[in-house]
């Protein structure tokens, strides 16, 4: 499942990085991400921490998020890569990513802060299509 960030062509994010089951998204998220995306363009999603539920996410702008090379992409959403921090990514190598939507303040940097809504982070058995 190793997907590393040297594998990613930041000038074309939807290159190569197709969804491959470790990620999934509520309706919410979609929605949150179409609006994010129809205000400012092409965006990423990074989780820095394990697969527990109930944490969240930070989006941002392609080229605002500083991936590294122990930075892991476990796969797409509405073409918006989502990338985790190497030292937890065997936590998803059974866990699949759901990317969800709540009510709440997202965090200060984050593109979902000041829509009332904010990235959250779930996770369930991972589950092969």
């Amino acid at each position: 499942m190793q997907k590393y960030f040297s594998g990613f062509d930041i000038e074309n994010p939807t290159a190569g990085a197709g969804c491959d089951g470790h990620v999934a998204a509520t309706d919410a998220a979609l929605a949150l991400l179409k609006r994010i995306q129809s205000e400012h363009g092409q965006v990423s999603i990074h989780h820095e921490g394990g697969y527990a539920n109930g944490t969240n996410a930070m989006c941002l702008l392609i080229g605002e998020l500083r991936v590294g090379d122990m930075d892991i992409l476990l796969g797409t959403v509405r073409g918006a890569p989502v990338f985790v921090y190497g030292r937890n990514s065997q936590d998803w190598d059974d866990r699949q990513f759901v990317l969800d939507a709540i009510d709440g303040v997202g965090r200060v940097f984050s593109l979902d802060s000041g829509t009332g809504k904010r990235f959250f982070v779930r996770s369930q058995p991972f589950q092969k299509h």
